[in-house]
């Protein structure tokens, strides 16, 4: 193995760490009123309209997008079900609607940083890869 391909994996499997454990401030500081709004605002509810969706007063929507008041855990997994959306994105730690698009984004990513390798190295990352799926579902089942 060329040191040149020994280096490519740990700048690969970095990138794909990084990546993973959302490393980088994708949102730009979003906060939830504003993700709230904007989800609001594209399916083009009133403040009233969401309320009587979500079974809370008009004050208390317009309290939520002027950052006045946050939702409780329970009714923030409410309305990411109701926006289809993750609670991540919802509070703005995801640029990621849902865990399907960061997934898909993801693997495009990685396909993309495999696509020029030899047959023979990508045989040797789909071994590392498998290796670190081992130890990782070996450690689950402690």
């Amino acid at each position: 193995m060329s040191i040149h391909f020994v280096v490519f994996l740990f700048i690969f499997f970095t990138f794909c760490v990084i990546l993973l454990m959302k490393g980088e401030n994708f949102m730009e500081n979003r906060s939830f009123q504003d993700v709230f709004k904007e989800l609001r605002l594209e399916k083009n509810l009133s403040q009233d309209k969401i309320a009587e969706e979500l079974d809370v007063s008009p004050a208390l929507i317009s309290k939520w997008e002027r950052n006045a008041s946050t939702p409780a855990p329970e009714m923030l997994e409410y309305i990411a079900d109701y926006f289809d959306v993750s609670i991540d994105y919802l509070v703005g730690r995801s640029k990621y609607k849902n865990l399907e698009q960061e997934n898909t984004e993801l693997d495009n990513v990685l396909f993309s940083k495999v696509k020029d390798l030899s047959d023979e190295d990508k045989h040797a990352v789909l071994g590392i890869i498998n290796a670190i799926k081992k130890d990782i579902d070996k450690e689950l089942d402690k």
